[in-house]
C-alpha cells in the first residue's frame, strides 16, 4: 500500500491535465525501460506495456493517466505538481483537484508491474479521458490478447461495476446580433460557491448548477444582458457564473432565498460596478428563461429508482453552450435529443452532437465477476452494479466484442472538484483485493 501511495505522490508532480500528457507518457515509458519491460507509445500519448512472469491468461489492466483541472486559486496546472496531503485518514490537494481520479488507478498498475507477484499483465494507459476519450478511441487493440480487462477507474469501495452509460458532448448555438442599452448603468454580477462534483456519479447529490441558478436568480430583475459566462465542463457540474448586465435597478440590495443559502452554505453573490457597456445581447428574457428551464437533470429512470439518461449543461459563453448526456438506453438517449433538438429551436438555438463514447457491458455471470466477488477481502461482499458514469472501456469492448470487463477502486471522495480525497484505508484494502484477483486469475 505504500508502494501505491508513494507512486501516486509522484505522478501527482507531474503536470496532466487532459490533452498535456506528454510528460506522465514519458514517465511511463521511462519505468518500463528502468524494469526491462516490454512496452509501446503511441501518437496518442497512450502507452501500453506488458509484463509475463507466469503462464497464466493475459489479464488486462486499465486506467487513464489525465485529471480534471479545478483550483480555488491562481495555479499552473500545466508546470506545477500537484501539493498531496494526508488528513484524516485520506489523501487530499491543497486548493485543487487531487487527480485521484484516475491517477491512484495508474499507481496501482505501477504497483502490480513493480511486484514479485507471478502474473501476466497487459497494463494499459490511456490519455484525455476526461474529456475527448481520443486515447481509447485511437488504441490499437490488436496489441492485447486478453479476454479480461480490469478498469481501476471507479469512486466505490467493495463495489464492482459491471456496466456505465454512453456519453454524448453536445453542443448549442444561436447568432446573436447586439442591441443598443436602453439601462444606463453596467455591473458584473458573480455566483459562485457551489460544491461543483461529477456530472454522472455525483447526479443524486443535489449539486446545484451555477449557470442555471444565475439565470434563474436574475429572472426577478428589470435588466439587459451584455455577456454570459459560466462552467468549466460538460461533464462536471458548474460552481460558478457571472455576467454583466445593463440596469437602472439598485442592483446592491439584491440576496438569495434562504432556501438555496440553507442549502449550499457557501453559496456567495458578488455585485461590482463596471464602466458603462452599451451594447447588450438581444431578448434577455428569452434568454433567461432558455437557460433557467434547461433541463439539465435526470431525465429517465429504471425500476430501481436509478438514473438512466440524464443532461448537464456544463459550460456556456454567451451564444455557446457545453452539454453532456449520460445514457444507458439508445432509444431514450435518442428521445431526449429530440426533445433538447426542439427546446433549442424555440430559443434560436441549434443542437449539434460532438462526440461520442461507448459504454459497456459485463454479465452478472460472467467469470471476471464471480472470481472478483471470491477474492474481496472486505467482509461485506462486493455487489456488481451499472453505474451512471461514462468510461474509456467501452471502446475497448467496441472492437472486442468478447471483451469483458469491471471496475474496482478505492473510495474517492467529491471528484472533479477541489475537495476531492481518497481514502488510505480504502487504498489499502482496494490494493489487497486487486493482489488477490491476480494471484487466482488463470
Amino acid at each position: 500500500m505504500n508502494k501505491t501511495i508513494n507512486f501516486f505522490k509522484e505522478i501527482a508532480k507531474i503536470p496532466r491535465e487532459s490533452g498535456n500528457e506528454e510528460k506522465i507518457t514519458e514517465y511511463l515509458c521511462e519505468f518500463a525501460r528502468k524494469r526491462n519491460l516490454e512496452y509501446y507509445k503511441d501518437n496518442y500519448n497512450n502507452v501500453l506495456i506488458k509484463k509475463k512472469t507466469s503462464d497464466a491468461n493475459p489479464l488486462i489492466l486499465q486506467a487513464h493517466t489525465d485529471m480534471v483541472c479545478v483550483s480555488n486559486k491562481d495555479f499552473d496546472f500545466t508546470k506545477e505538481s500537484i501539493e498531496v496531503i494526508e488528513k484524516d485518514g485520506y489523501l487530499q490537494a491543497n486548493g485543487t483537484t487531487l487527480g485521484a481520479d484516475n491517477g491512484i488507478g495508474v499507481a496501482f498498475i505501477l504497483t502490480i508491474l513493480d511486484c514479485n507477484i507471478p502474473c501476466n499483465i497487459e497494463a494499459v494507459f490511456t490519455s484525455s479521458e476526461e474529456t475527448t476519450m481520443r486515447g481509447a478511441e485511437n488504441f490499437d487493440t490488436t496489441k492485447l490478447t486478453g479476454k479480461y480487462l480490469l478498469n481501476l477507474d471507479g469512486f466505490d469501495e467493495n463495489v464492482i461495476i459491471r456496466a456505465s452509460a454512453a456519453y454524448y458532448d453536445l453542443e448549442m448555438d444561436t447568432n446573436f446580433k447586439k442591441e443598443k442599452s436602453s439601462f444606463g448603468n453596467t455591473y458584473k454580477i458573480t455566483l459562485s460557491g457551489l460544491p461543483g462534483g461529477h456530472s454522472g456519479y455525483d447526479l443524486d447529490k443535489n449539486r446545484g448548477n451555477a449557470i442555471i441558478m444565475l439565470a434563474d436568480f436574475l429572472k426577478q430583475f428589470k435588466l439587459e444582458l451584455v455577456s454570459i459566462n459560466g462552467g468549466t465542463k460538460n461533464n462536471v457540474f458548474p460552481t460558478k457564473a457571472e455576467v454583466l448586465i445593463n440596469t437602472n435597478e439598485d442592483i446592491n440590495q439584491i440576496s438569495f432565498i434562504d432556501e438555496d443559502k440553507n442549502r449550499y452554505p457557501n453559496l456567495k453573490i458578488e455585485v461590482i460596478k463596471q464602466e458603462y457597456i452599451k451594447d447588450v445581447l438581444p431578448n434577455t428574457s428569452e434568454l433567461l428563461d432558455f437557460i433557467s428551464n434547461f433541463p439539465s437533470k435526470a431525465l429517465y429512470y429504471n425500476k430501481n429508482n436509478e438514473p438512466t439518461t440524464s443532461l448537464n449543461l456544463g459550460n456556456i459563453n454567451n451564444n455557446h453552450l457545453e452539454i453532456g448526456m449520460r445514457s444507458t438506453n439508445k432509444d431514450e438517449a435518442n428521445k431526449v435529443l429530440e426533445i433538447l433538438s426542439n427546446y433549442g429551436n424555440k430559443y434560436n438555438f441549434s443542437l449539434k452532437q460532438v462526440g461520442y463514447q461507448p459504454g459497456f457491458y459485463s454479465s452478472e455471470d460472467s467469470p471476471l465477476i464471480k472470481l472478483l466477488k471470491e477474492t474481496d477481502p472486505y467482509k461485506t461482499k462486493a455487489e456488481a452494479k451499472s453505474l451512471h458514469i461514462t468510461v474509456e472501456a467501452g471502446f475497448f469492448q467496441e472492437r472486442i466484442p468478447e471483451l469483458e470487463i469491471a471496475i474496482i477502486s478505492p473510495d474517492i471522495k467529491d471528484a472533479h472538484s477541489i475537495n476531492e480525497r481518497v481514502s488510505i484505508q480504502s487504498i489499502s484494502k482496494t490494493y489487497k483485493w486487486l493482489e488477490e484477483f491476480i494471484k487466482a486469475f488463470k
